[in-house]
């Protein structure tokens, strides 16, 4: 997976506006498949904002994306990651990691495919 396209909360340009290009994606995955699937909670995909801007969605009816570099990874169970992580706002979809709390997490990511 090379390249693509993430949105966040349901495509609101808000919170992509705020990212840069360069920052760091851990896109967490609570099941298997959307939106029924059998549990998993694991960061599966991992990637970097490649995109300047926000740009209009091709799903999403007046949502929004941004252009990013992406790439599947085995994935890296919530268990692992717990200390770092603040559990509590999976639930908003989106937020933004400290310095600290996001290096120890992406030196646990595997590296290559």
């Amino acid at each position: 997976m090379d390249g693509g396209f993430v949105m966040a909360n349901h495509g609101k340009r808000s919170p992509l506006a705020r990212m840069s290009p360069g920052d760091g994606i851990l896109i967490y995955s609570p099941t298997t498949a959307f939106p029924h699937g059998d549990p998993l909670r694991a960061v599966t995909i991992v990637g970097e904002v490649t995109g300047d801007e926000p740009v209009p969605s091709e799903v999403i009816a007046g949502g929004f994306r941004r252009a990013a570099q992406l790439r599947e990874i085995e994935p890296l169970p919530l268990e692992k990651i717990r200390e770092h992580l603040p559990v509590s706002r999976l639930r908003l979809g989106f937020f933004e990691l400290d310095a600290t709390d996001a290096e120890a997490i992406w030196t646990l990511v595997p590296r290559g495919h």
